[in-house]
């Protein structure tokens, strides 16, 4: 069985404790018999037992009732004290008398009381004006807790059963304002407000999930804008009425746009080749799957470059590491530079890169392709001690005539490749099933 931990149960009203303060005089009589139909009564005779006991019971207490006249001339020593207290401020403070004194009454008020009870006390009036007394206390107190959470960070706000605003401590500059300075978020939709109108439906969808199941979520948005994307986390909980019910939703947006963009600088970094600026071996091969996967379910046509930079040992042997690691930088410019859009090309290997076209499927087409990235290979570094040193060697198999998948492919381009080898290098040769070579049978 699963422990429930810290969960508070917030008592109605009706069902919590009274303290009064000094209020056992007979005349008073005809009040307690009103506030004991609703409340449970704790009668008390100084301010320190009422203080001490609010502190003790703060979430069972309605209201505090105390005799006016004895509280004036104690200079009202108790409604500073629950007045500057604010562990207190949601309880709110009721003075009585068992006469209609105008001058007490405006005593009470302007020491910071609440409410005033006086002769007749007439049970639905009495009623009626505690409760308003506790929602008036409960509201200043959301009031305050509001400006606190405004010094945060994070946009908190609160939601309707039908997604409507409540209440938001900030504004984000996205939304859609009209640059009123008296606009206001309350009662509006998402719909209404944002301009990013696909965010602000996806928001809805949400909430109206969040109220169909009782289940919180947590998702990320991007809001572009002119400056550039900005990254949003939303957490959002549903609030629930006493029996049970989804009654709205309570969420916090934390603008997380530094991070996401660490985040997918580093997402990136891991499928990037850092020398080239080309995809690694691992991420190249799992787009091209991917791409064939796409394009063969849809009937297109395509073709995958085995690339080779030719004698790269003798290279890096005869002028360094540097070197090498230039030559391959230059060799991933050129690639970069010749394939770009839709097609997918990487480093796969230390003098290795593959490339995959899409939606080329003429066989002149794609020496002409290979015949040009030969010829930009060949003139790298005039002027330099490796001009002359560099050319490459390409292998081609063609989407789908030879090749379902991935490895199918692979094979055939890679044979392609081994023939170049075989017969001089520095060439490139389109695979056939006829391709005789002696290392790939």
């Amino acid at each position: 069985m699963s422990e429930l931990k810290d969960v508070k149960v917030v008592q109605p009203i009706e069902l919590r404790k009274l303290i009064l303060v000094n209020l056992m005089d007979p005349s008073l009589r005809p009040l307690r018999l009103c506030l004991s139909e609703n409340h449970p009564l704790i009668d008390v005779d100084n301010d320190e037992e009422a203080i001490r006991l609010v502190d003790k019971q703060h979430d069972h207490i309605s209201a505090v009732l105390f005799n006016a006249e004895s509280a004036a001339k104690n200079n009202f020593a108790l409604l500073q004290k629950m007045n500057d207290d604010k562990r207190y401020v949601g309880i709110p403070t009721i003075a009585v008398s068992d006469t209609a004194d105008s001058q007490i009454y405006s005593q009470c008020l302007e020491a910071g009381a609440n409410e005033y009870f006086e002769p007749p006390f007439k049970k639905e009036l009495i009623t009626l004006r505690i409760k308003n007394a506790a929602r008036s206390k409960d509201s200043a107190t959301f009031s305050e807790v509001e400006q606190f959470l405004k010094e945060l960070p994070s946009n908190i706000y609160l939601k309707d059963a039908e997604g409507k605003y409540i209440f938001a401590t900030h504004y984000w500059h996205h939304l859609h304002t009209e640059n009123d300075p008296n606009w206001t978020i309350r009662g509006k939709t998402d719909i209404e407000i944002r301009s990013d109108k696909e965010n602000a439906r996806k928001a809805m969808e949400s909430d109206m999930e969040i109220m169909r199941t009782g289940k919180g979520t947590n998702y990320i948005i991007e809001e572009k804008g002119e400056d550039g994307s900005e990254y949003l986390e939303l957490i959002k909980r549903p609030t629930f009425d006493e029996n049970g019910k989804v009654n709205g939703i309570v969420a916090i947006i934390n603008n997380i746009t530094e991070m996401q963009r660490l985040k997918l600088e580093l997402e990136k970094r891991s499928k990037i080749d850092q020398l080239t600026g080309l995809f690694n071996k691992q991420t190249t091969e799992d787009m091209i799957t991917q791409v064939l996967k796409q394009i063969g379910d849809n009937g297109g046509n395509g073709a995958l470059l085995m690339i080779d930079v030719d004698k790269f040992k003798y290279v890096n042997d005869t002028f360094g590491h540097i070197a090498g690691d230039r030559v391959l930088m230059a060799i991933g410019d050129i690639i970069h530079k010749s394939f770009k859009g839709m097609d997918v090309s990487g480093r796969v290997g230390g003098d290795e890169f593959m490339v995959f076209l899409r939606d080329i499927k003429n066989a002149d087409t794609l020496l002409r392709i290979a015949a040009k990235i030969s010829d930009k290979a060949r003139h790298l570094f005039k002027g330099d001690p490796l001009g002359g040193h560099i050319s490459l060697s390409i292998g081609i198999a063609q989407f789908p005539q030879y090749g379902k998948d991935f490895e199918e492919l692979y094979r055939a381009a890679d044979k392609a490749l081994y023939f170049v080898k075989e017969h001089g290098r520095d060439f490139y040769k389109l695979y056939s099933p006829e391709l005789k070579c002696l290392v790939k049978e």
